[in-house]
């Protein structure tokens, strides 16, 4: 928990299993982001997390090709099946969401592409500070009963 709350940027790296997190992390995100302990509860929540002005992002090794991942694929798109995640795990608690560091198909790379996807995760990891984020709504922009507001 300390090692959380000391943290700049919090990266979780995982295959894809069943279109969500292995049931390891996924235990580990049950017991440390526990409602009520340090990490949400009490109106601590989305921007108003405990991490808010922290970064967090998903690196996310993916068994299929991108175009099954994708608006028209048998998948569906790779945002959505990461929403609960990105959204409902990471900005929950108040973490910017960088967006994912994806890899599809590792296991059927040559080494030279292997090499590549290395060299562009360590620059992803290296420019985290800097790194695009998910635009998610603020909690202002919802009325009482929590729906966004009209434009």
């Amino acid at each position: 928990m300390e090692k959380l709350f000391w943290c700049d940027a919090l990266i979780l790296q995982f295959p894809l299993w069943w279109f969500g997190l292995p049931a390891i992390l996924k235990g580990w995100v049950d017991r440390v982001f526990a409602s009520g302990g340090r990490v949400y509860g009490g109106g601590k929540w989305y921007d108003r997390g405990v991490f808010a002005g922290k970064r967090a992002m998903c690196s996310v090794t993916i068994g299929g090709p991108p175009p099954i991942y994708s608006d028209r694929g048998l998948n569906g798109p790779i945002g959505s099946i990461l929403f609960p995640i990105n959204h409902g795990i990471l900005y929950f608690v108040g973490f910017a969401v960088i967006e994912p560091f994806l890899v599809h198909a590792p296991a059927r790379i040559s080494d030279a592409e292997r090499q590549i996807w290395l060299d562009r995760y360590r620059d992803r990891v290296l420019s985290l500070a800097h790194a695009p984020t998910i635009a998610y709504p603020k909690l202002t922009d919802f009325d009482d009963s929590h729906v966004l507001k009209s434009a």
